[in-house]
C-alpha cells in the first residue's frame, strides 16, 4: 500500500515539477550566484545516503508525510497562482521528504529532514535583481558615510563613488549578495550540526546575514582607502581580488569564532564542571 502510494506521489510529482526542476537546473548553469547548486545537491545526496546507512529507522506514528505533502501542495498552489518559480520549486523537496516518511520503518526519515531540505538554499530567491540593486546603493551610501565621518573627500552618486584621484562603481558583485548566499550555504550546516541548544542555534542563524554584510562593507571601505592613498589602478588591479579572498575567509573565521564563544563562552568545550 505504501509502495503504491509512494509511486503515485513520485509519478505525479514528476509531471508537476518537471518544469520547475528544469528551471532550477538551468539556473544552476547560468546564474553566477547559484552555480554551487550542483555541489549542494551532491552533498545533500551524499549526506542522505550516509543517514540511511548509519541511522536507525523508526515507525511513523504521527503520519508526518501527510503534513509535508499538504504543506508542499499549498506552497505550490500559491507559487503557481502568483507565478513565482521559487515557491513552485520548493515543494519538490517537501515531496521527497513526504515519501521518505512513508517508509520511516525502513529509512530514518527524521534524520533525512536536513539533507532533503538543504537544497532549498540553492533555489534562486525571488526579486534577486531588485535586492542586488538595493544592496549596491546601500553599500555605496554606508561606505562613503563611514569615510566622510573620518574626514575623507568622497562623494556617492548612486552606485558611483568619486574620490579626489579615483572613481569606483559598486557593481553587482560588490553588492555582497554573492558572498551572502555562499556564507548561508556554508554556515547553516555548520550551525545545524553544532552540539548546542536550539536557542543558541537560532542566534547563530540570525547572525550570519549581518556579519556577512558587515564583512562586505569593510571590504569596500578598504578598497576605497587603497584607491585614496595608492590610486585607482592599484585598488582595482592589486587589492580588489585579494581583498575579496581575504575578507571572505575572515568573515568565515569570525563567524566560527563567534559561534564558539556563543556556545562555549571562554571555557574549553572539554572542561568539566566543578
Amino acid at each position: 500500500m505504501k509502495a503504491a502510494l509512494a509511486l503515485i506521489l513520485l509519478v505525479g510529482g514528476g509531471f508537476a515539477y518537471f518544469q520547475p526542476m528544469r528551471w532550477l537546473i538551468e539556473s544552476w548553469m547560468v546564474n553566477p550566484y547559484y552555480k554551487h547548486g550542483f555541489i549542494v545537491a551532491l552533498a545533500s545526496a551524499a549526506l542522505a545516503g550516509y543517514k540511511i546507512v548509519n541511522s536507525k529507522p523508526t515507525e511513523d506514528k504521527t503520519r508526518q508525510w501527510i503534513y509535508y505533502l499538504a504543506a508542499g501542495v499549498v506552497v505550490y498552489l500559491i507559487g503557481w497562482a502568483i507565478g513565482l518559480n521559487y515557491l513552485i520549486t520548493v515543494p519538490v523537496f517537501f515531496l521527497l521528504l513526504s515519501v521518505a516518511y512513508l517508509f520511516e520503518n525502513r529509512v530514518p526519515a527524521h534524520s533525512l529532514r536536513f539533507p532533503l531540505l538543504f537544497p532549498i538554499l540553492a533555489i534562486p530567491i525571488p526579486f534577486l535583481p531588485e535586492l542586488t540593486a538595493f544592496l549596491q546603493f546601500a553599500m555605496a551610501g554606508l561606505s562613503t558615510g563611514i569615510l566622510q565621518i573620518f574626514g575623507y573627500e568622497i562623494v556617492a552618486e548612486g552606485a558611483l563613488i568619486h574620490l579626489p584621484n579615483a572613481t569606483f562603481l559598486i557593481a553587482e558583485p560588490s553588492s555582497g549578495i554573492q558572498s551572502l548566499i555562499a556564507l548561508l550555504t556554508l554556515m547553516i550546516p555548520v550551525v545545524y550540526f553544532s552540539k548546542t541548544t536550539p536557542r543558541k542555534k537560532i542566534v547563530l542563524y540570525l547572525l550570519i546575514i549581518p556579519v556577512a554584510m558587515l564583512g562586505n562593507l569593510l571590504r569596500i571601505v578598504t578598497l576605497f582607502l587603497v584607491g585614496y592613498y595608492y590610486g585607482e589602478a592599484t585598488a582595482a588591479d592589486f587589492w580588489h581580488d585579494r581583498g575579496n579572498i581575504l575578507f571572505f575567509t575572515s568573515t568565515i573565521t569570525f563567524l566560527l569564532l563567534l559561534g564558539y564563544l556563543i556556545i562555549y563562552g571562554f571555557k574549553s568545550p572539554n572542561a568539566k564542571r566543578a
